[in-house]
This record gives C-alpha cells, sequence and structure tokens, in this order.
C-alpha cells in the first residue's frame, strides 16, 4: 500500500537503512547550520517503540537521551540542568539560562487556566477512543519569525498525533527538519518514552511508531562517523521493558534525579523500572573513576542491565 512507510524492528535497523539512504541519494546543501546531505520527504515506522536505544558503540547515546526525557518532564526551559549531559544545548537560542525551545513546558507544562498538552491528550483518548484529534503542538505561528544567528530556529518538530486502532496506541511525529546523527536517536527516545507514558495512562497496548521529516540530513562533518557506524553492520534489537508507573508524582522523582543541582536522590521512592531508568543520572552514573561492575550490579531489569553495559564503551 502506498500509505505505508519502511517498517522497522528497532531503532538501530532504522538508523542503519536512514543512513544508507542519504549516504547514497542524498544532495549536498547549504543551511545555516553547516553543509549537509539531504533526503526530503522522510517516513520510517519502528515496530516496537521498547527498542528505542542503539547497541552500537557509536551511536549509544545512552545517558543522554535518558537525561532529555527526564528534562522534558521537568517542565522547564533550564539550561543548567541539561548541558552536564548534552552540550551542545549551549549553542541553542536561550534567553536567561533557559532554552527557548525546550520541549518540556511544551509538552508537560499547565497553566491556572490550562492543564498540559500530555494531560489533555490522556482526556482526549479516554473520553472518546476513536478519535483522530489526539493531537500535541510542539511549533507554533510565534516561532516561525525570520532569525539570522546561525543555533537560532524553530523547533525541527512540528507535533505529534497519538491514534488508537485496534486497542493499540500509535504515534506519527511530524518533523520540519531532523539531524539524522544527533537528533533522530534522540527525538525517538523522547517521542516513543512519551507514546509509552500515554499508552500507561490510557491503559492502551502499545503499538506502532511513526517518524516523519520534511528534511532528514547528516551534516558533513559527521559522514565518517556514519561510515563507521554501517561499517559495524546490523544489531541484535534489545528492547526495554514496560513502564509500570505514570502517575505525575513518579515523573517529577524522575526529573528531580537527573537535575544535578537537586542533591537529593529518589531511588528509594521508585519501582524497579524507574530505578534503572535513574541510575543512568550523573548522580549515579559518573564518567571518571568509578566501580562499573558495581553500578552495573544496581540494575535489576536484564535487558537495562545490558543497555548500561553497553553504554560504557569498549
Amino acid at each position: 500500500m502506498i500509505s505505508n512507510p519502511s517498517e522497522f524492528q528497532s531503532l538501530d535497523d532504522m538508523l542503519n537503512a536512514t543512513y544508507k539512504a542519504i549516504i547514497s541519494n542524498g544532495q549536498l546543501i547549504e543551511s545555516k547550520r553547516g553543509k549537509n546531505y539531504e533526503i526530503t520527504q522522510y517516513s520510517a515506522t519502528l515496530s516496537n517503540p521498547r527498542v528505542r536505544t542503539s547497541m552500537s558503540l557509536d551511536r549509544k547515546l545512552v545517558k543522554s537521551k535518558f537525561a532529555e526525557f527526564a528534562w522534558y518532564l521537568s517542565k522547564d526551559k533550564d539550561r543548567d540542568y541539561i548541558i552536564p549531559y548534552i552540550s551542545a544545548y549551549n549553542l541553542e537560542e536561550q534567553e536567561n539560562r533557559k532554552i527557548l525551545g525546550a520541549y518540556g513546558p511544551k509538552i508537560f507544562g499547565s497553566t491556572e487556566t490550562n492543564k498540559s498538552q500530555f494531560e489533555r491528550i490522556i482526556e482526549q483518548i479516554s473520553k472518546r477512543n476513536n478519535t483522530k484529534q489526539a493531537y500535541l503542538t510542539i511549533s507554533e505561528i510565534e516561532d516561525y519569525k525570520h532569525r539570522e544567528n546561525q543555533f537560532s530556529s524553530p523547533p525541527c518538530t512540528i507535533g505529534l498525533h497519538f491514534l488508537v486502532r485496534e486497542n493499540k496506541l500509535n504515534l506519527t511525529t511530524y518533523m520540519r527538519s531532523n539531524d539524522a546523527y544527533y537528533g533522530l536517536p534522540h527525538d525517538l527516545f523522547c517521542f516513543t518514552m512519551l507514546q509509552e507514558l500515554v499508552a500507561c495512562r490510557t491503559n492502551l497496548t502499545l503499538g506502532k511508531y511513526t517518524h516523519i521529516a520534511t528534511s532528514m540530513h547528516i551534516y558533513e562533518d559527521k559522514v565518517e562517523n556514519i561510515q563507521n557506524y554501517l561499517e559495524e553492520g546490523l544489531h541484535e534489537p534489545l528492547e526495554m521493558p514496560p513502564i509500570k508507573d505514570c502517575e505525575n508524582s513518579t515523573l517529577e522523582l524522575i526529573s528531580k534525579e537527573f537535575d544535578l543541582t537537586h542533591k537529593q536522590s529518589y531511588l528509594e521512592n521508585l519501582n524497579d523500572y524507574w530505578k534503572d531508568y535513574a541510575l543512568f543520572s550523573s548522580k549515579h552514573y559518573l564518567n571518571g573513576d568509578f566501580d562499573t561492575e558495581i553500578w552495573l550490579n544496581k540494575f535489576t531489569n536484564a535487558n537495562m542491565k545490558l543497555i548500561a553495559n553497553n553504554s560504557i564503551g569498549k
């Protein structure tokens, strides 16, 4: 059927096919952030959204993904929260130490008069299971002013459309632009985590995840990295366990667990799933000299331990 994009079992399968397509067919274009090889009208589906991490030594990016989603959960734009995990945010458009394009407040933030988009999506699906209106907006009209600075731009993500069919929660993400090297692995991780939280809150089975980008590209200085990744070949898929607790109080503790300005740890208040998740915080996972075996043995789930072991590198 012409409506079906290519479907993959894992993030690595999707990355492998995406990178090959860009290397083979990408057109070299100029952009504010540098020359890049681009394919347009990209679309791909992940059949199991829980296989959201890469087992590649080059593409692991594990700790930064876990931290970025925790930053979303903080509902804040705080630059100092995310910089210890993703230094590239130092380059993003900001004001008063706040990242202007941060997704957390757009998804989870609420006001006295309006509930968050996250809560609104849950309410829509709970009230009418087959709704086609459960759409979460990231880009807004005021984001599209003209900008001259190299790293100032509207959000790359336009929006996310949640759709329940056959009692499964599917998610389609629409992007105007996507960096395939850094952006795609992080976006897919964060958005499938969000998808699973909505599925948990609405008592639905997790369906498929589809990623659509008008411009999918690799920057010229990352072509060698991409070629090294492709030389690794395919990787066995590794699935994260299902989320068991999706209450707002738990999500708040996870956001605090990754906040390095908040010294207290909440591991003992979390179930096994979220304990394993929180172990990727720099409160527990250090870049310097620390006993990796002791750290790895703290993981409860076998697959999470394998993901953690891969994140250390070889």
